[in-house]
């Protein structure tokens, strides 16, 4: 049974137990925290917030029987064949909350003497919402859900289920939401006190509870502070209840990091688990303490080879804080400048302030030093947004110098003060529905079918903002990622910066030259898929979607669109790419004035770049790459892109022209495609699962490597990738 034991009659307490005797639990636990499986394992991370719970409860009493975590469907339908527990508690989040109520529900209808609790994000705010949230979806499903943080409300019921019978505890436990047995009333007490020191959770990983999850390709997952000071309206974590900040000693950490990189070392060394870590802090590098978690980082790195990369989001202020913690681990943390937008009107509309514009210009110029790049975010279709200002802000970021910019669509979270219908009212948030990628299946639990699919709610348009300026902002977002992300054509960058033009002026020039057929093809099947992936709303996309889940499954329907169209005009429409790049950095130069005639030294820069960055991604993602590409060099491109990349001056082109014509090769090395190889067997070789793929690991990772053999001659072949050796 694929499932992990806690409390195993534990000889004393866990550390953090309070004093004294702990009661006996004779209740059995279940613990899930459910992901989709059958296209991808949609969400990775190790189960820990759930485990936690496990721990927490432990510090206040003793399980007579061992509780156990899941994960994965397959492993809680296979023992709840076995027999069902008493208690099961489920995570509720946005991309699981239909096959957890799917779940939920069947095992209700089998089983209805056993309890069912819900705890997460995926609940609204107001009474109003939560009553209408329990009516709607949660009736027949489950008996409690834990409103705020889970641990001390789930402990004390668990205490209370323990002692009384069920009917008896309704209303009495702050955090404890229900209704009552016949749907005529919710109770709603209101949610408790948020833990002030997170160390009183005693840590799931050196408890040994989620050992078991190692080995299936989970992606360590720790939190070393929660909350947030910030207040954003599209957050959940933007109310006043998460505001305080509580962290875990460093000695926990410490603790936790060495066990996770103990258990990461072997497969890390077998190239069968992914060499990363996910810190799930919402502003990581802001306080003192996470320069010492990035020390303990450093240390791992040494001691096990683990993690190569570390995926969180840093704080938003105390900028010098954040680089000197990131210091401590070059290259392997990516600083971020979340602004989601630049325009003052629509920060007033969410209530956020950002970081200043030469703040962040320091930002990615600090990272690009430090080898650990950068990259910033924005929402299209906040309050007051318009497509002038969505340009704006991609401009002003890319002129910042950010080397990936993420982009998202505005989504109504319901724990978020934007869910609400006043202020959809206020703003004139207009929505509609789709399917989250990778978020849907059919399991076979206690007999029955349980068809899935996740739907996101994302706003479309706005006053200032109808539907075919979003769809253009859409298109833009695709050639930003495709052409911009991760230097995709650095060199061009290279040169139009030089000359004093914004990158955004090149990327509007793609978009508004000619395009070849293969990439005009791939252009236009995105808009399709565009409009045909959103629905009215939600009860029409989830009778299509569960209709033709099989659909989803096999990858036909419902992926992230700009992961799989970058990753389409990549593999379908490369040389297409490449031309375009070129002819619009020639265009744009030639605007500004820079003497980038027919047969220039500006012209002949720019068409090596353009080739030096084709080849570099050239076949990387077919089944089987050839190991070596190579053409003639001319430029040293590799000094040209330092120079760049540190924001140095480039000065006279004519520099970096090599004593003679040079062999460069661009190798796809055997590192590089064992990296390839974990997660294309994670993600799957689909289009969309290499799309995916593209989010999770650095780019000079899986492509190859330039090689300049100096004083070989002219190298053979044509100045493109027919010449290849074997």
């Amino acid at each position: 049974m694929s499932a992990v034991e806690l409390g195993m009659p534990m000889p004393g307490p866990l550390a953090g137990a309070r004093p004294g005797p702990r009661p006996v639990l004779k209740l059995s636990v279940w613990l899930c925290d459910l992901t989709y499986t059958q296209q991808a394992i949609s969400a990775e991370t190790m189960p820990q917030a759930v485990a936690g719970l496990a721990t927490y409860a432990s510090t206040r009493m003793h399980f007579a029987v061992a509780p156990t975590v899941f994960k994965f469907p397959e492993a809680l339908a296979d023992a709840l064949d076995e027999g069902p527990p008493d208690v099961i508690g489920f995570s509720h989040y946005v991309w699981n909350s239909h096959l957890t109520l799917g779940f939920a529900r069947t095992i209700k209808q089998t089983f209805p003497r056993t309890t069912i609790v819900l705890g997460g994000p995926h609940y609204p705010l107001s009474p109003r919402d939560q009553i209408t949230f329990w009516h709607q979806r949660l009736a027949g499903a489950a008996d409690f859900y834990i409103d705020g943080e889970g641990e001390e409300a789930f402990a004390e019921l668990l205490a209370h289920l323990n002692a009384h019978p069920r009917q008896t505890v309704r209303d009495r436990i702050r955090g404890v939401h229900s209704m009552s047995p016949d749907r005529r009333e919710v109770f709603l007490p209101k949610p408790r006190p948020r833990l002030r020191d997170l160390s009183a959770i005693p840590s799931p990983y050196t408890a040994g509870l989620l050992d078991e999850f190692f080995a299936r390709g989970c992606v360590p997952t720790v939190q070393t502070n929660r909350g947030c000071p910030f207040t954003c309206t599209f957050c959940q974590e933007g109310t006043k209840y998460f505001s305080p900040v509580a962290a875990k000693t460093p000695a926990q950490v410490e603790a936790e990091l060495h066990y996770i990189g103990r258990k990461m070392a072997p497969l890390v060394t077998a190239g069968s688990g992914r060499n990363e870590l996910l810190i799930t802090d919402s502003n990581f590098g802001m306080y003192p303490q996470d320069k010492e978690t990035c020390t303990v980082l450093a240390d791992c790195q040494q001691d096990y080879g683990w993690p190569r990369v570390v995926n969180v989001t840093t704080g938003k202020n105390q900028r010098e804080r954040v680089l000197d913690a990131v210091a401590q681990v070059p290259g392997t943390i990516s600083l971020s400048g979340a602004v989601q937008s630049l325009d003052a009107d629509v920060l007033t509309a969410v209530r956020r302030k950002n970081i200043s514009p030469h703040k962040m210009v320091d930002i990615a110029l600090a990272s690009a030093r430090a080898g650990a790049g950068s990259y910033s975010e924005v929402i299209l279709a906040l309050p007051g947004d318009t497509k002038d200002k969505h340009l704006e802000s991609l401009r002003g970021l890319m002129d910042a110098r950010f080397d990936r910019l993420n982009m998202f669509q505005l989504t109504l979270l319901p724990g978020s003060e934007m869910y609400s219908q006043a202020y959809r009212n206020q703003w004139g948030l207009r929505t509609k529905w789709r399917v989250i990628p990778r978020c849907f299946g059919r399991y076979t639990v206690l007999g029955s079918e349980v068809r899935a699919v996740e739907a996101d709610e994302v706003c479309v348009a706005l006053p200032g903002l109808p539907y075919q300026d979003y769809r253009a902002c859409r298109l833009m977002d695709l050639l930003v990622a495709a052409l911009y992300n991760t230097g995709t054509f650095a060199t061009v960058l290279a040169l139009v910066r030089a000359h004093g033009i914004s990158p955004m002026r090149w990327l509007q020039a793609c978009r508004d030259l000619d395009h070849g057929s293969a990439l005009a093809r791939v252009l236009a099947e995105f808009l399709r898929e565009t409009d045909e992936q959103l629905f009215d709303t939600r009860e029409d996309l989830l009778a299509h979607a569960t209709a033709e889940v099989e659909q989803y499954i096999a990858g036909q329907r419902g992926n992230n669109l700009l992961y799989t169209y970058r990753m389409r005009m990549i593999s379908e429409a490369l040389d297409d790419l490449a031309d375009l790049a070129q002819r619009a950095g020639l265009a744009v130069l030639r605007e500004a004035g820079a003497p980038a005639g027919a047969g220039s030294l500006i012209e002949q820069v720019l068409a090596e770049g353009v080739a030096y960055h084709r080849l570099r991604l050239a076949d990387v993602f077919t089944p089987a790459p050839p190991p070596e590409v190579s053409h003639t060099a001319v430029f040293d491109i590799d000094r040209l892109l330092t120079r760049a990349r540190d924001g140095a001056d480039l000065g006279a082109l004519d520099g970096y022209r090599l004593p003679e014509p040079a062999r460069r090769s661009f190798v796809l090395t055997q590192r590089q495609r064992d990296t390839l190889a974990t997660y294309v067997g994670l993600m799957g070789a689909s289009t969309a699962g290499l799309g995916w793929l593209l989010t999770k690991v650095r780019m000079p990772d899986i492509v190859r490597e330039p090689r300049l053999a100096i004083g070989s001659g002219t190298a053979p072949g044509p100045h493109r990738s027919d010449a290849v050796t074997s």
